[in-house]
């Protein structure tokens, strides 16, 4: 196995040595230092004593004076001797030879030891390193797997290094590819859902267009009145294939997480006057009255456009269900805790089973616009709630519907 060697424990590893190297230098030129000063002590005091025996016994010669320095036969009478007078008292009775003996031994253990610390550290870090590479290569499969599709989730260990902090880094980027994974399924699913519903809900206008065309193609002599009310009618169901079509796909996008809302502060009455706006010529068209009762500074935090598609949908609904010459209001309002929009038609009302299928998609309830296609409701819903709102409705039969929309602060 070959170690993958980390700067840092590199440079440890070199301080350490240098260390060591420095204080097995340090040491024994010390001890030997403190040896040479030992030594020259002591021959300045034999020097001493040969120059006092010579002034005291002029008649021996220099030849008998080495010859007793050098070969001492009998030594404990004259360390006891010294000792009396003061002579090497920090030995006591031992003689310079043998603090010499122990001082060489202590200068090979303090080496001995030096090197089997030096040789201790050295394996303790090799068995680091081994133990280190294992869990690199351990993070290495781990990442092998990922690479190829497989999102586990196994890395339990919470060792506190570099290496635990690499995997807490590759845990959390587990976490979000899962998430991204599964994000991506959703929408290519949602996708597929899309097409199935649009196909299927295409299938009814585009049969009747085909058979309106066929019609005006094989009857040359086809009365101008008629022709005019097929075109119409063409006309008709096209528009209602187009705005089905987007609305599917808006909705599409919208629960497949494509869509990113951009939430700013955005006076409620901005909002329903844009609403108004756009829906002003189909109101007039079905000789219904818009009405607003706005409170002053109510504000949310939505993405204007979005809100504006969703309330849309809700007072188009109101549209169609309330009778020729009555009044659809739209009202806003503010607290504390929400701040609210709520639209109240004049039509028919809505039974309980109804409302509980209200926001289904492609769900006509049974007083439905003939061009009705059952999606609005289920956009404007998944608008709402992705801005942390919901909707509620409230109903009587034959007193007419409210939809509240609360957003919260």
């Amino acid at each position: 196995m070959r170690l993958r060697w980390n700067g840092e424990i590199k440079k440890l590893i070199v301080s350490l040595g240098l260390f060591l190297a420095a204080a097995l230098v340090l040491g024994n030129l010390g001890i030997g230092i403190f040896r040479r000063q030992m030594r020259r002590e002591y021959t300045i005091m034999a020097a001493g004593i040969m120059e006092n025996m010579q002034q005291a016994y002029p008649q021996i010669s220099d030849e008998e004076l080495f010859h007793l320095l050098e070969a001492p036969e009998h030594t404990e009478r004259g360390q006891e001797l010294l000792a009396r007078y003061g002579i090497f008292t920090e030995y006591g009775s031992s003689t310079l030879d043998g603090q010499e003996k122990r001082l060489r031994y202590f200068q090979t253990e303090m080496n001995l030891f030096l090197t089997l610390v030096l040789a201790l550290g050295i394996l303790l870090i090799i068995f680091y390193l081994q133990k280190r590479q294992r869990r690199i290569e351990e993070l290495q499969r781990y990442m092998e797997q990922l690479s190829r599709g497989n999102y586990r989730l196994e890395l339990d260990e919470s060792e506190d290094d570099e290496l635990g902090g690499l995997r807490s880094e590759i845990y959390r980027i587990t976490v979000q590819l899962k998430e991204s994974a599964a994000l991506e399924q959703r929408r290519r699913q949602a996708l597929s859902n899309s097409v199935a519903n649009i196909s299927h809900q295409l299938k009814t206008p585009m049969t009747s267009m085909t058979i309106l065309l066929d019609n005006l193609a094989e009857d040359e002599d086809m009365d101008e009145l008629t022709r005019h009310r097929f075109l119409s009618e063409v006309r008709r169901q096209l528009a209602g294939m187009t705005w089905l079509i987007a609305a599917m796909l808006k909705l599409s996008r919208l629960e497949a997480g494509a869509v990113e809302l951009e939430r700013k502060p955005v006076q409620a009455q901005r909002l329903v006057e844009k609403c108004f706006d756009r829906l002003q010529s189909t109101a007039e068209w079905r000789d219904i009255r818009l009405e607003g009762e706005m409170q002053p500074g109510a504000t949310l935090t939505v993405d204007e456009n979005w809100t504006v598609e969703a309330l849309c949908n809700i007072v188009k609904n109101a549209i169609e269900h309330s009778p020729a010459g009555s009044n659809v209001r739209v009202m806003t309002a503010e607290n504390e805790i929400y701040t609210e929009i709520r639209v109240t038609d004049s039509g028919t009302g809505i039974s309980q089973e109804e409302r509980e299928k209200l926001f289904q998609r492609f769900y006509r309830g049974s007083c439905a616009a003939q061009d009705s296609t059952g999606i609005g409701l289920a956009l404007a819903k998944e608008v709402v709630e992705q801005q942390h709102g919901h909707i509620q409705v409230e109903s009587q039969e034959g007193k007419g519907t409210v939809f509240f929309l609360k957003f919260m602060k």
